[in-house]
């Protein structure tokens, strides 16, 4: 499990570097970081200027793509995180350290800081809050009762182990969802930002004709873990809320935003 965390959190750090440098670059040769400004500059430059290129966009082109390559490293040992973390087990020197307002479950070797980042990143978790702590030497857990801190150790062991299954559950749903319609990823986006809806105001907000996603959201309803409906309104499920939001941190925005915002303007 180190080497993977350890190599993940190597990845991540490289790409909000590089992500950084671009940003830089951007603005330093458009006067903004923004994605669109450099298209539109991309094209006027093309139509208007002698040179055929500059090294600036260059260097950005080669940029992209080595996050890209980064990125997809990235994903690939997520997922082999995750599969260890599904059936996480944590160095414990099988002792039990009771406190006045605390109880210590001591580490027999100490868990790298890198570990812990990566648990925390991978799954969406801090490790330092709540009744249950986790840091590189101990579990410690808030209580003076020897008895509740074993159940509520085990507890949070459990619930982290759990959230790790969901997530590799969730990357499944995630490339499924880029086979279905584009529909659907964009009913999934337009409930994201606005919920409850009913099916008029889905498709209003996508701007499509009345009656367009009857049989649709009928059957991701029934057949897809999604959606759920109460009365006339639809609104995500958490793993509904977890697939589109996973969605827009790997492929950004899903195509036809743009109408979905000029009907929602």
């Amino acid at each position: 499990m180190v080497k993977a965390t350890s190599r993940y959190r190597e990845l991540q750090e490289s790409i909000e570097s590089k992500q950084g440098e671009l940003e830089e670059l951007q603005a330093g040769t458009f006067g903004t970081d923004s994605e669109d400004t450099e298209e539109r500059a991309r094209e006027f430059f093309s139509d208007a200027s002698i040179d055929e290129s500059s090294g600036r966009t260059e260097k950005m082109d080669d940029l992209r793509s080595q996050i890209s390559s980064l990125e997809e490293e990235r994903a690939t040992v997520k997922e082999e995180c995750l599969e260890r973390f599904v059936d996480l087990q944590l160095p414990f020197e099988q002792i039990i350290e009771p406190g006045d307002e605390t109880v210590e479950f001591p580490f027999s070797e100490e868990v790298p800081e890198e570990v812990i980042h990566a648990i925390e990143d991978i799954l969406n978790e801090n490790l330092s809050e709540g009744d249950v702590v986790i840091n590189p030497n101990e579990l410690v857990v808030k209580t003076d009762d020897v008895e509740e801190a074993i159940e509520k150790a085990e507890a949070r062991i459990a619930e982290l182990r759990s959230n790790a299954g969901t997530k590799v559950d969730i990357d499944e749903y995630l490339e499924a969802l880029l086979e279905r319609d584009k529909k659907v990823t964009l009913t999934l986006y337009i409930l994201n930002k606005d919920e409850p809806l009913t099916k008029k105001e889905i498709e209003s907000r996508m701007g499509v004709e009345p009656g367009t996603l009857r049989g649709q959201l009928y059957y991701v309803l029934d057949n897809d873990p999604y959606l759920k409906k109460q009365g006339e309104e639809f609104s995500l499920t958490e793993t509904g809320r977890e697939v589109i939001q996973g969605y827009l941190e790997e492929y950004g925005e899903p195509e036809g935003i743009e109408q979905i915002e000029e009907v929602s303007q």
